[in-house]
């Protein structure tokens, strides 16, 4: 007897051939096997006359999509056909999602297998986890499928719907989707903001008490507060609420006064405080602390971990659950005894709740493969692999380690009528931070010691110094605070955060500089115009509901045909047919009067009757008067290059926007 195992990836058909050893045949399908066509060439004949065919989804038929196997794919589907047909047995051993699911119905289609196919599923690797999975089979959960076919029907309407759209209003090339244009808006709107920020001044004006020494802080003078950005009108720089906005006159006064005399310690106190380790990693978390320690791509890290899974180190890599097993959370607790003793860990084991509803999805979390962890010196691994493989296993085995305990310490500092304030803290157990540590960002002069001083004690003040400073324009997003942003909201799924950023940057919608998301001209066009004539689609409260949907639809708790109805009959489809076919255009608030919009197929500046292209390395947020200026002279390729070259920003050089832009994708929209 023979049973055929069917999985996606070459790599990982080796693996599991060794695990389940003679009598199976482990074969790679190489991702899908049939999907809607691409290209007109690709539509049966059959179909050719049809005037959806092209769509390759019969809305009127109840959204009947059209599958074809594409022509790189015959080789495949043939040779697995075949051995189906001489195997007893065929599982379907696809990954353990949506999109696994639907790969293996498509190849039970595709094989001509019956209405019952055995789906083999598992979260690991190792040869327990595959020899359970074999025995353990199930049928193909048709509502799962259900929701992957939603999507990607939605993804098929939405692209040819909409994308047409921006061609003809903007260039060839371009997309939207129902992530990737909310996503989007979210980056130009804080691009927008930051075009519109006027920077004020203000000082900030700190001294160094004590032996030993902390840094405190003047927070009032003569009962009045010092200014701090938050006082600020960020589009007009003015002042608007009642706060003290030093001269440079008067902040030097006041270094020389801090200098010349002690400060009294007017108040103090002191508040426990105790923090819990974070939780094991899902998806999205694990993108973003590979970005912050690692420095990784959201893209990067899947690649990584896909090859890790794939290894048999870790588990299944798309995930929104930090739950463990209770096998994973005994190996976990067994490494921090070994490393630090039994009274590392807490007495009952740590659980962390899944936030998915859907028992389906709701995997464990991204852990070390196996039921016990190899440490990261034994894995054999190198480079990037040893590196991400590292942070998993110390996020791991951190969570189930004892909380950080220690004292948060406020003084209030009295010299004459000059107040200042220092905070920091006293840790008096490190918890899990022996192991991994989980500092928040921008926590600064709070980790600072103080010492242990009671009201009314004098302290000598070493120095003081006075900074002039400027209110900070909103941040733009780095690649891993974006996918944090739209978890948050609930928009995308761990599988679709790294596709996103990828077909941002491929559309030439974004750049990454110094490890920002910097949106271009071309983006904040393509926003404008899509925030202009579809703003469902790029409100992340209406994206999150679709998410929402298709989850219902997961659950069969929604019908997809119903659903299907409403999105598209009653909403998207009357909203294309009324859209229409105009070139955007973005103000410029620095420069009153102009406008960036598109001619001929290039991004330019507008102003009094006056165009001229502006250069693609210029970012949104640096377009002043003076550049402006520059521009429309004709000089702008002269120091605005150079001044962008300098900081590194340069990337693309030039050319209209159908060549920046790139061929339109086959790939379905995230």
């Amino acid at each position: 007897m023979s049973t055929l195992v069917i999985v996606e990836s070459p790599s990982k058909a080796k693996k599991i051939q060794s695990y389940l050893g003679s009598g199976y045949v482990v074969r790679a399908s190489l991702g899908h096997v049939r999907d809607l066509p691409s290209t007109k060439a690709e539509i049966p004949a059959k179909y050719a006359g049809e005037a959806w065919a092209r769509l390759g989804v019969h809305v009127e038929e109840g959204f009947k999509p059209l599958y074809i196997v594409p022509a790189s794919k015959a080789k495949v589907v043939k040779e697995l056909r075949e051995l189906a047909k001489g195997a007893d047995r065929v599982l379907l051993a696809t990954d353990p999602d949506r999109e696994g699911e639907a790969i293996a119905w498509h190849l039970a289609r595709a094989l001509g297998l019956g209405t019952d196919p055995e789906r083999m599923t598992f979260h690991e690797i190792t040869k327990d986890a595959i020899q359970a999975a074999a025995r353990r089979t199930r049928p193909i959960d048709y509502a799962l499928v259900g929701a992957q076919e939603s999507r990607r029907i939605i993804d098929r309407l939405l692209g040819y719907g909409v994308s047409p759209l921006l061609w003809n209003s903007i260039s060839s090339g371009l997309s939207a989707g129902r992530v990737q244009s909310a996503a989007l808006a979210a980056l130009a709107h804080r691009e927008q903001a930051r075009m519109a920020h006027v920077a004020a001044p203000y000082w900030r004006v700190t001294a160094t008490v004590g032996e030993p020494a902390f840094t405190a802080t003047v927070f009032s003078v003569s009962g009045k507060r010092l200014a701090t950005p938050k006082d600020f009108d960020p589009a007009t720089g003015q002042l608007r609420t009642p706060a003290l906005v030093l001269t440079p006159e008067q902040a030097a006064q006041l270094v020389a006064f801090l200098k010349a005399r002690p400060v009294t310690v007017a108040a103090v106190e002191r508040t426990p405080y105790s923090t819990r380790p974070p939780a094991p990693f899902t998806t999205s978390t694990l993108q973003q602390e590979a970005s912050k320690g690692l420095k990784f791509s959201p893209k990067q890290s899947m690649d990584v971990a896909q090859r890790l899974y794939e290894g048999g180190h870790i588990t299944y890599m798309r995930t929104d659950s930090p739950s463990l097993s209770e096998e994973a959370t005994q190996a976990a607790r067994a490494v921090a005894v070994a490393a630090f003793g039994a009274s590392a860990v807490p007495a009952a084991p740590r659980e962390y709740a899944a936030k998915a509803k859907n028992a389906q999805e709701a995997h464990e979390a991204i852990r070390p493969a196996g039921r016990s962890f190899k440490a990261p010196q034994d894995t054999g691994l190198s480079g990037g692999e040893l590196a991400l493989y590292d942070l998993i296993y110390r996020r791991t085995v951190a969570s189930q380690m004892l909380d950080v305990q220690g004292t948060k310490t406020g003084l209030t500092l009295k010299a004459g009528g000059v107040q200042l304030g220092a905070t920091g803290r006293t840790v008096t157990e490190p918890g899990f931070t022996r192991l991994y540590q989980d500092v928040p960002e921008g926590e600064g002069e709070d980790a600072q010691a103080l010492p242990d001083v009671q009201e009314g004690t004098t302290l000598p003040v070493q120095d003081a110094r006075a900074e002039e400073k400027h209110t900070p324009a909103p941040g733009r997003f780095t690649e891993a605070s974006l996918v944090r942003a739209l978890e948050k909201v609930g928009v995308g799924r761990p599988s679709t955060y790294a596709s996103i950023l990828s077909t941002l940057d491929a559309r030439g919608y974004t750049r990454v500089v110094k490890r920002q998301l910097t949106v271009t001209w071309l983006g904040l066009l393509v926003s404008a115009y899509l925030s202009k004539f579809f703003a469902d689609l790029v409100d992340v409260q209406f994206t999150a509901q679709m998410e929402a949907d298709l989850d219902q639809i997961a659950v069969g708790a929604l019908r997809r045909e119903a659903y299907l109805t409403r999105f598209w009959t009653e909403g998207f489809a009357r909203v294309i047919a009324r859209a229409p076919q105009q070139a955007p255009s973005v103000p410029v608030p620095r420069v009153p009067g102009a406008v960036v919009t598109v001619k001929a197929g290039e991004v330019v500046l507008s102003l009094d009757g006056r165009s001229a292209p502006l250069p693609p390395e210029l970012s949104p947020d640096e377009l002043t008067a003076e550049v402006a200026g520059e521009v429309l002279s004709g000089t702008a390729l002269g120091p605005v290059r150079r001044a962008a070259t300098r900081e590194g920003k340069v990337r693309r050089t030039g050319g209209s926007l159908k060549k920046r832009a790139g061929a339109p994708r086959k790939k379905k929209a995230a």
